[in-house]
């Protein structure tokens, strides 16, 4: 029988923690293990979580950190993986839910097709209005039916959302490669966790269900409001080319890994403060002058971008603050 090893991480939830932990419960694993870490909350969670395991029919493992730890949740998540004693970890946010009767087709096609790990579809839930989106990925689904190719279909995951949470994992591969999140005083973890994942496998599988629902524009939330903390993406592009370098997997990645670089210098100036465009150009010139020119010149010319955020990147390759600054 296949061992679950269902990985929730919290910090201030006590409001949906609740309904996260339910979900996984309600998809009737036989053999399961609900391993929550509280990154030290200031509110009810832990109580609520306590409660909700208590009734639990499967093993419960709290895990409760005696001080909050700096950035996301790596090592709140870390701490899960090294608990875990499964052979499928699957990982949900304290204030998410999962959709259980696609988890379980999700579960069943990675036990069948022996992956590294499945990639499954998502939604995401908007807790100010009560509205149900799509992340804007499908195209990228619709594609995947036709593409045989492992390396082009590699190529559109490392395109995609790199959320931990839409995905089961086989906890021998992330063992075998020692995959952890990168730790430190940032946020967005995830991303070179992503990178990591989807390099180091040798076989993915994809299914295209929404078996996870992600709570946006909620208190307390990392993502949605301007912030400087979006800065810390440049750590995050330095830790996965470094990564990618390292594996001797940089080249044939490069189409990818530039593309992912150019929205997200984008994405950071959209996010910070106006008195941090400044640091935005800063940190974002050594990142895309390290380029080769008829590279990033490419890049920027297919990925689809209007002609402000086309000037905005040209201008930070060129060196050109104030051209940047202008087109905000």
């Amino acid at each position: 029988m296949t061992k679950i090893s269902a990985i929730i991480t919290c910090y201030n939830v006590q409001e949906y923690v609740a309904v996260a932990m339910q979900s996984i419960l309600d998809c009737g694993f036989e053999d399961m293990e609900l391993i929550l870490i509280d990154d030290c909350s200031t509110d009810k969670t832990r109580a609520i979580a306590g409660a909700v395991g208590a009734a639990a029919n499967v093993p419960y493992v709290p895990i409760y950190f005696s001080r909050n730890t700096v950035g996301g949740v790596a090592c709140a998540a870390n701490a899960g993986l090294d608990a875990a004693t499964g052979d499928i970890v699957i990982f949900i946010d304290g204030d998410d839910w999962v959709v259980p009767a696609a988890l379980r087709r999700a579960v069943d096609l990675q036990i069948a097709s022996r992956a590294d790990f499945t990639v499954c579809n998502c939604q995401e839930y908007w807790n100010d209005s009560g509205e149900y989106t799509q992340y804007p990925e499908g195209h990228y689904w619709e594609q995947l039916p036709h593409t045989a190719d492992p390396v082009r279909r590699r190529d559109m995951l490392l395109r995609m959302a790199p959320f931990p949470w839409r995905k089961v994992y086989s906890r021998n591969f992330l063992e075998r490669h020692r995959i952890r999140f990168p730790v430190g005083d940032f946020f967005f973890e995830d991303n070179p966790f992503h990178w990591e994942t989807t390099i180091k496998a040798e076989r993915i599988s994809f299914l295209d269900e929404i078996t996870h629902v992600h709570r946006m524009a909620r208190s307390g939330q990392t993502v949605g409001s301007k912030g400087t903390k979006y800065l810390k993406i440049f750590d995050h592009a330095t830790t996965i080319r470094e990564t990618l370098e390292s594996s001797g997997e940089y080249m044939a990645n490069q189409s990818a890994y530039i593309d992912w670089l150019l929205r997200h210098v984008l994405w950071c100036g959209k996010f910070v403060p106006a008195g941090f465009l400044n640091e935005v150009f800063e940190r974002g010139k050594p990142q895309l002058q390290q380029l080769p020119a008829d590279s990033f010149w490419h890049g920027l010319a297919i990925a689809g971008f209007g002609p402000s955020d086309i000037r905005k990147l040209a201008a930070i390759y060129l060196d050109e603050r104030f051209e940047f600054l202008r087109e905000f």
